[in-house]
């Protein structure tokens, strides 16, 4: 191939091709040196030919290369001049400088446009301190903001940065559209790749108090949220101190994987487990779903881990009813172990903190109780107890990926002998079923392949058999509208069938956006769950607070202590006004923690729906044959 000859020409072009493409700096440089280089030519013809100054004087270079550099940047000074000598020795200058002064004033409006636009990417890095770092968008990131509002309403200001590889105006925009004033709480949001290493640094991690990974809509969501704890942990600009990071995994078996690579710096919260956990335990107890709702938001009630000033030495039990209006339920003791509903016996330790159901992060000081001396519940309690396994029959309308494991998280709560009637329209629904029926011995899986918004098929179901109904979101083939609109349709059967049958089904209905879940009858609040409000509640809570972590999963797990709702006869003599902490010793005894009460004549109250957390120890109540003692038990 023949070598073509390069002309001076191109290689100039070339040349300031390169300059052009290095931006508006390059481009202000090469302008400067222009006005420089002109100002100098003219000042060299200036004194070379000994052109006189407007004033008749001889000038020397210095003052020659200061007149030219004025004619060059003010083309007013040619009106200054009065010798017709400097006025045409100066008049190309001044043509010039008209052009460079131009060029000036184009690049300048070009760079400050291109600097506004890559502000408006929000590309610049964060100079926040103390603040929590949102990584990733869905849904979640407004209920999670809504929430560390709320948490941080003590504080005199608090930040929360979102990065997310999304429309910064379009997340803007729905912010502002969802939350309206987040108050004292400033939202800052940043557009770049969260897996990114580089992306990431600009919301300044190392000063940030934790960080919350939000898992995305995607099928390959875990490997997207595993990369992005590498893209933190193994950052070269990491600080030498543990990160708090939060991440949500949706399946279980991706857990292990975010532990190995996060170590002690990632807290995991398995949203599919989590929900499916929660469905089944709501599906056997009405109300459940308020009271998490009420422990894990910010408003009413929540979980503290507390220390308590002059503990060490005294038993759980002593804490237990030293303070009127906060419910110790456990022990944090010195080396990190939490523990639930301890022996009642156990000694505090100096460093041990307590496990506190309370309305507010307050301090507290132990001073022994002289208003009530523990006594022995008679022996008709104490011999009274609430089988939470029976056998039973549960309805399953509509699948996701969720229904595998309700299904097996089902079999720990029934007895052998139990069954499953799963309806839905998807592909090898059989084949699922039938390897669901061998993994469960305590229950027969069977199914019926079919559309859940059919009345038709719905009435031939004989629901009147079955005790339990729980209504599958179809989030896996449907958008959040659409898959809510199914569910509330399937609802509003199921409850037109059981009116007519005049049996009080416990149902439990998964939706996906909160508005939905009002367009429903209110009375009837209590059977819902909205998974994604419940995964954000549970992430801002974690991000506050890593420990209480174990706390969760111990009471959404069928092993260990969970919550339940007993009958009020097993706590206290019925049509008789007593006091909660009469109530809390019957249940202490039982090797249980009263943490409230549900009164079933107040459950069309919009307000809580007959539930009480946390009450005031003094107070009498009375309770009717119909009402519940909310537990903390092991069974």
């Amino acid at each position: 191939m023949p070598h073509n000859k390069i002309t001076v020409f191109q290689r100039i072009r070339y040349h300031f091709d390169n300059l052009i493409g290095k931006g508006t700096p390059a481009l202000l440089s090469m302008l400067f040196i222009s006005f420089l280089i002109v100002a100098f030519i003219t000042s060299l013809i200036l004194f070379t030919l000994k052109i006189k100054d407007e004033a008749g004087l001889d000038m020397t270079f210095y003052e020659a290369y200061w007149s030219s550099l004025m004619h060059v940047i003010d083309q007013g000074t040619i009106t200054g001049d009065t010798d017709w000598q400097l006025r045409f020795a100066t008049l190309a200058t001044t043509f010039i400088g008209i052009f460079l002064v131009s060029l000036l004033v184009t690049i300048l409006n070009n760079g400050f446009s291109t600097k506004l636009e890559e502000l408006k990417k929000g590309r610049s890095l964060v100079l926040e301190e103390g603040h929590t770092v949102i990584l990733g968008w869905s849904s979640k990131v407004f209920s999670i903001i809504s929430e560390l509002m709320i948490a941080h309403e003590n504080q005199d200001e608090s930040c929360i940065v979102i990065l997310a590889d999304t429309d910064i105006d379009f997340m803007k925009d729905e912010i502002k559209a969802k939350l309206g004033s987040t108050g004292k709480t400033k939202v800052i949001v940043r557009h770049g790749n969260q897996r990114d290493p580089k992306d990431i640094m600009i919301t300044n991690l190392n000063t940030a108090k934790s960080i919350i990974i939000l898992s995305p809509d995607d099928v390959k969501s875990d490997a997207y949220v595993i990369k992005t704890i590498l893209a933190i942990v193994n950052n070269a600009n990491r600080k030498k101190d543990i990160y708090t990071i939060i991440a949500e995994i949706k399946n279980e078996t991706n857990r292990e994987i975010a532990k190995i690579i996060g170590k002690e710096e990632v807290t995991v919260v398995v949203s599919n487990d989590i929900i499916s956990k929660i469905t089944v335990q709501t599906s056997r107890q009405s109300g459940l779903s308020l009271i998490y709702n009420d422990l894990i938001d910010y408003t009413g009630v929540e979980i503290y881990i507390l220390p308590v000033k002059n503990i060490a030495g005294h038993t759980f039990k002593e804490a237990m009813f030293a303070f009127e209006d906060v419910l110790a339920i456990g022990i944090r003791k010195t080396d990190g172990e939490i523990i639930l509903n301890p022996n009642v016996d156990t000694i505090m330790g100096v460093s041990d903190k307590l496990v506190v159901i309370a309305e507010d992060d307050i301090d507290l000081t132990f001073v022994p109780n002289t208003n009530y001396t523990p006594k022995k519940a008679e022996k008709e309690l104490l011999t009274k107890n609430y089988r939470t396994k029976k056998i039973q029959k549960t309805v399953i309308l509509g699948w996701n990926g969720n229904t595998k494991i309700i299904v097996r998280e089902l079999d720990n709560y029934v007895l052998q002998g139990s069954e499953v009637l799963i309806i839905a329209e998807i592909d090898n629904l059989e084949d699922m079923v039938q390897e669901l029926d061998i993994e469960t011995p305590n229950q027969k899986v069977v199914c019926k392949r079919g559309d859940i918004n059919d009345r038709s098929l719905l009435n031939k179901l004989n629901l009147e058999f079955y005790d339990d109904i729980i209504i599958n979101s179809y989030h896996d083939l449907y958008g959040t509208q659409e898959a809510d609109a199914v569910t509330l349709i399937t609802l509003m059967h199921v409850r037109d069938i059981a009116s007519k049958l005049d049996k009080k089904f416990n149902i439990v209905s998964e939706m996906l956006d909160i508005k939905n879940q009002q367009l429903a009858d209110k009375h009837h609040v209590d059977d819902f769950i909205v998974s994604d409000q419940i995964i954000s509640l549970v992430m801002a809570q974690l991000s506050e607070n890593k420990e209480l972590a174990s706390i969760f999963e111990d009471i959404f797990d069928a092993e260990g202590n969970e919550i339940y709702l007993k009958p009020a006869s097993n706590y206290a003599k019925l049509e008789v006004p007593v006091n909660f902490y009469e109530i809390s010793d019957v249940a202490l005894q039982k090797k249980e923690i009263a943490i409230g009460y549900r009164k079933m004549k107040n459950t069309s109250e919009l307000k809580n729906f007959g539930i009480v957390l946390n009450p005031k120890k003094s107070d009498k109540i009375t309770l009717s044959a119909e009402d519940k003692v909310i537990v903390i038990s092991e069974d």
